[in-house]
């Protein structure tokens, strides 16, 4: 008895299991997680490489390199793909196609914009982060160097709403991990050539620059084969109706694309001041690590953000608690243990990898993949806030979070390195997430 009650215990599972991953929401993601894992082993294959030829301190050289420009890029860029997302999304879902288009030539046209007036940025001033920042003057060229990529890589934000909005998911599979293959040929092409650091921001400057007009074309032509026809011929007055909405919509995200670069720039850029670059490197490969980790929640939040904005724009407002409800304990739950269960591997993987001169981040990083773990638990909850028109919420919550990392983030490493920071980050990531979901009841009440 109790063994044939085990066996139809064992089939109720195996067909729930079924039904969850024919799902398109378990397959789709499944498809975008798959193809960034494999782009990590290829990217962590490049890592390893670099952080093996180089030592730790050249290694923590190159982070410094690009956080400078990146974190100039976070105050002028406007992350239009989680703009553009939601409105694609919701016109292909209501069948305005001129209106799509006009959103789509102004996506491009905006990204391509801010993204030139940071390279020129990081042109004018680079000089002097390199000399007096740094202390290191012979870095100014390679920050310029690595920000001449930004006006090709910015076609990619734009291109991802317009292939995630109509599922294709297959193809931003494959161009993720062509992005990574690219590079690394690329960069270990240099090394081995013996171009040392510079080597390495040459490898990733052509790699984002041919990773930006690949994903054009592609995104260009899946319009064409749905008969959408061509953006750059679309006038943007046809969107001129939402002026007022979009104007509010970027400029709350502006906030929370600074804030969001803020606090993974200056962190960095204040360990390379206050103790070195060593262990500056340590906190990005830490970062790098938690990012691999969190893979699946980026994945499912890619994927449910379209289908957000889509019910959001249909009308298809009153389904959506009870969805967050279920999408939180079939698939959040196990990405969040997934994240845990990575954790006791890494004093394994990271000597055998890296080397036992990174052996001193590995407690951090453990630290660090609890609170992404948590994060993951709750992988719509950013979705949630732009599908649904809250983002002045988010960004407001996001600025508070941002200034208790680094208002306290000084102090912390002046005391306790780069340790004590992999602690603050940790507590303030659990504070935000658990505090935008509780105020997602609040959210989901007005639905209702």
């Amino acid at each position: 008895m109790i063994r044939n009650d085990v066996a139809t215990v064992i089939t109720a599972l195996r067909a729930k299991v079924r039904r969850m991953l024919k799902h398109p929401l378990a397959s789709n993601s499944v498809w975008l997680a798959t193809s960034q894992y494999i782009a990590t082993g290829v990217g962590v294959l490049n890592s390893i490489v670099a952080a093996r030829l180089l030592g730790p301190a050249n290694y923590g050289t190159v982070a410094l390199v690009m956080a400078y420009p990146t974190l100039l890029w976070s105050f002028v860029g406007i992350k239009s793909v989680s703009v553009t997302t939601r409105y694609i999304a919701d016109f292909r879902a209501t069948g305005q196609n001129e209106k799509l288009r006009g959103i789509v030539k102004l996506g491009y046209g905006l990204d391509f914009f801010v993204s030139v007036v940071a390279f020129v940025l990081v042109g004018a001033t680079s000089w002097w982060v390199a000399r007096s920042i740094y202390g290191m003057a012979h870095l100014s060229w390679l920050m310029v160097g690595y920000a001449a990529s930004f006006p090709f890589f910015s076609l990619s934000a734009t291109s991802w709403a317009i292939l995630s909005s109509r599922q294709r998911f297959r193809w931003l599979a494959g161009l993720q991990i062509l992005q990574k293959v690219i590079t690394f040929i690329i960069t270990l092409s240099l090394l081995v050539a013996g171009f040392g650091a510079p080597g390495v921001i040459l490898g990733i400057t052509l790699g984002r620059i041919i990773t930006g007009l690949t994903r054009m074309g592609a995104a260009t032509y899946a319009l064409s084969r749905d008969e959408v026809g061509p953006w750059w011929s679309a006038s943007i007055n046809n969107v001129a109706p939402l002026r007022k909405e979009l104007t509010a919509f970027f400029g709350w995200n502006y906030l929370v694309v600074t804030l969001s670069g803020l606090i993974e720039q200056v962190p960095l850029m204040l360990l390379g001041r206050l103790r070195s670059p060593e262990e500056a490197g340590f906190y990005r490969l830490a970062t790098s690590l938690v990012t691999v980790g969190s893979y699946m929640e980026s994945s499912l939040g890619k994927v449910t953000y379209p289908i957000l904005s889509a019910r959001w724009g249909a009308g298809e407002r009153e389904s959506i608690k009870g969805t967050l409800k279920r999408w939180t304990l079939q698939g959040g739950l196990l990405a969040g243990a997934l994240m845990l269960l990575a954790i006791p591997f890494l004093p394994i993987v990271v000597p055998i990898a890296f080397g036992s001169g990174y052996s001193p981040m590995i407690p951090s990083a453990q630290v660090m993949m609890v609170g992404a773990a948590v994060s993951s638990v709750f992988f719509w909850l950013n979705s949630f806030y732009y599908s649904s028109g809250r983002i002045n919420l988010w960004a407001k919550a996001y600025g508070l979070y941002t200034s208790f990392i680094i208002g306290l983030g000084w102090l912390v490493i002046q005391r306790w390195g780069f340790f004590g920071l992999a602690g603050l980050v940790v507590v303030g990531k659990v504070l935000f997430t658990l505090g935008m979901v509780i105020l997602t009841y609040k959210v989901t009440r007005d639905l209702e």
